[in-house]
């Protein structure tokens, strides 16, 4: 059995191109064990095989190369298992984020379908809702929906919600009686975050859980019908909160887009 190898037969039998081999050695993480006085040729040793393979595994846990170099050179397990509880650590918060993203993927792609089912077009329905957690500003009578979008943007953009992650949902808290004259008025212009946020109580705003009565309308047209409303709450308390909850349809215009219609009961 060979005792010594070239860099090519190395390589070729390690699955390692020779451009590697030369950089381990160019950053004194693995050098050739044997060089030959008469030809200068540079050979592995055999039992050099064996680093060559821990240092391709700790790579593929996205462990930098100097910090192999001084783990190798140390032959000690005690330097190595404190990057690998690292290591895992940060594998395990990057699949808690891939996690996060996958959900809110599946939120976005719920997003863009939950209109489309058509069942509750023109029709009056309750639907459960938890606690939710938004961003809000206020709005102002015939104000404009751009100067709102442009309050909302630059309230998100403050360095209290740098870390904080939004769903991209936007919504309304409505006026009731406006809302009974067939008139959209805007009290409030809000987006969610993702969940409850780690801030101060003063910088959020919650939604209650609670059962809701829903329509769903082109709230922005103002084309509701009011009668189906008066009707329902013809011998009921008044409610205290209505939201309009903006669904798009389209990646272009929202001008008619369908919202639902959220009153809490």
């Amino acid at each position: 059995m060979k005792k010594k190898y070239t860099i090519g037969e190395t390589a070729a039998l390690l699955g390692i191109s020779t451009q590697t081999l030369r950089y381990y050695d160019k950053i004194c993480l693995l050098s050739p064990g044997f060089t030959d006085e008469n030809t200068g040729y540079r050979y592995y040793y055999y039992q050099q095989f064996h680093f060559l393979d821990r240092i391709r595994y700790l790579q593929s846990f996205g462990m930098p190369l100097e910090d192999i170099r001084k783990i190798i050179h140390s032959g000690s397990v005690d330097l190595l298992l404190p990057y690998l509880r690292k290591k895992r650590e940060d594998a395990l918060q990057e699949l808690k984020e891939m996690e996060e993203r996958i959900k809110d993927i599946e939120w976005y792609i719920d997003y863009f379908t939950y209109m489309n089912k058509g069942e509750n077009i023109d029709n009056l329905y309750k639907i459960q809702k938890e606690e939710r957690y938004i961003l809000s500003v206020p709005c102002y009578y015939k104000e404009q929906l751009a100067q709102m979008e442009i309050r909302l943007a630059a309230a998100k953009s403050k360095n209290e919600y740098t870390q904080t992650k939004f769903r991209r949902q936007y919504g309304y808290k409505i006026d009731l009686d406006a809302l009974f004259k067939k008139e959209f008025y805007p009290r409030e212009y809000f987006v969610y975050f993702r969940g409850k946020p780690d801030l101060d109580r003063t910088l959020y705003d919650v939604i209650p859980a609670g059962e809701y009565l829903c329509f769903q309308t082109q709230a922005l047209s103002e084309n509701w019908d009011i009668n189906m409303l008066t009707k329902y709450f013809e011998h009921k308390p008044k409610p205290k909160l209505v939201l309009a909850m903006e669904f798009e349809d389209n990646l272009v215009d929202y001008a008619d887009a369908q919202y639902e219609i959220q009153i809490l009961l």
